[in-house]
């Protein structure tokens, strides 16, 4: 079951299978089923972090949908939401912390007189009578008792009796009772608000801004605007309020990781020297709200918080990745141009040994060959490298030429 039908009770019966709930003929003998053949049986299922299943329809509040995917992600449930007749589904996937938050419900299945399931074509069933039964087709029934271990499914000419663990049915469709309220208008759903709230912000173009443009008056700015869009509408001021709040997060923290802020990424490896010595660290929290918004965690277990200027003027830099001139050179800069790196790699040991005094003279005094054995010490694509550890060159233009003239040089032939 995927979808939901909408079926207006109220003019009377619009569709057929509303007809198994009006009929009563209890007259019809229950035909208890023995052994079912040609269809797949269910499987016992998996225990896993949450209860949902394919298929199940859930609601929040007055607001029904169906799950549509389950994913092993850290968003793993996906619910398609019932749209009206002027607009599309809302597809949303889910936390299991924002399930739990927003109150969302499995509604029960296999409820006597509300649930429909349907028996699938080309199967055979046995009775007790030692007779046998052929589906040429697909057959809906109507769920008329459950129990522990044996359901009663009927149609308008037959009734079976099933083991519940021989029943080759699928849920086809479950009704459902949806409250109206024609006195008193219903608030926006956390769901919609939420939906509000980020389609605002699109709208806006906050997504796309600079961190560096997201102040705090500019938050304040795009709140109240929100305020205004929604007038007329009726909401729960606490509800907006707390949806705000975790959208605006949210777009904070993608924006951290994505963009950066001045050019301070979340997560990036820092640089700073100090007495001669090279310090290594990496950006583990970006709030911009907060006066100091870089948290830095150095390689000696220290976590600091640092401002804009305390990071200028302590000669704090982020690093760039590693840029690979050919699969036999590479290089590492930082963001200031004071911390260099170079590596030069080898297929060999001995093209290695055959290179190392050339290349020292064009470049600068070479480390000698080390060898690489995981790919998380390598730099170039070669098993064997030497890093560049004093150029001869001063600036960072010249040396850049220099690694660039090495790139071009077949390094993978001994010399001649």
């Amino acid at each position: 079951m995927n979808q939901l039908f909408h079926l207006d009770t109220a003019i009377g019966n619009p569709n057929q299978l509303l007809k198994l709930l009006e009929s009563e003929n209890p007259a019809l003998e229950v035909r208890e089923v023995i052994a079912v053949f040609g269809a797949s049986l269910s499987q016992p299922k998996l225990s896993k972090l949450h209860q949902f299943q394919l298929g199940d329809i859930v609601t929040q509040g007055q607001h029904y949908g169906v799950v549509t995917a389950l994913n092993e992600t850290d968003r793993p449930i996906t619910i398609t939401w019932d749209g009206n007749n002027d607009s599309e589904p809302d597809v949303f996937a889910y936390t299991l912390d924002e399930i739990r938050f927003l109150g969302i419900a499995i509604i029960p299945q296999l409820v006597p007189l509300k649930t429909i399931v349907e028996l699938p074509a080309n199967i055979t069933i046995q009775i007790a009578n030692a007779k046998f039964v052929k589906f040429h087709q697909a057959n809906t029934f109507l769920v008329e008792e459950v129990n522990e271990h044996h359901l009663i499914i009927c149609s308008l000419e037959e009734r079976y009796h099933f083991p519940k663990q021989l029943f080759p049915g699928k849920f086809f469709a479950c009704i459902v009772d949806i409250p109206i309220s024609a006195q008193v208008p219903s608030n926006l759903s956390l769901i919609a608000l939420k939906t509000k709230v980020k389609l605002h912000l699109a709208m806006a173009n906050a997504v796309n801004d600079n961190l560096e443009c997201l102040t705090a008056m500019k938050k304040q700015q795009l709140f109240e605007e929100l305020v205004s869009q929604l007038a007329g509408e009726h909401y729960d001021t606490e509800e907006l309020n707390e949806v705000w709040s975790a959208v605006w997060a949210e777009q904070i923290a993608s924006l951290a990781k994505e963009q950066g802020l001045y050019n301070f990424k979340l997560g990036e490896r820092v640089f700073r020297q100090r007495e001669g010595l090279e310090i290594w660290g990496t950006i583990v929290r970006l709030n911009i709200e907060l006066t100091r918004p870089f948290q830095i965690e150095w390689e000696q277990g220290e976590v600091q918080n640092y401002s804009v200027i305390e990071l200028k003027c302590l000669g704090i830099t982020p690093l760039k990745p590693v840029i690979k001139l050919s699969p036999n050179v590479a290089y590492q800069i930082s963001e200031d141009g004071r911390y260099f790196k170079a590596w030069i790699g080898f297929r060999t040991k001995g093209l290695a040994k055959a290179w190392w005094r050339i290349i020292k003279k064009q470049v600068g005094y070479l480390s000698y060959w080390r060898e690489c054995f995981s790919a998380e010490l390598k730099h170039t694509d070669k098993r064997y490298e030497c890093v560049v550890e004093k150029f001869r060159q001063k600036t960072v233009a010249k040396r850049l030429s220099a690694l660039q003239r090495l790139a071009e040089i077949n390094l993978e032939e001994m010399p001649r």
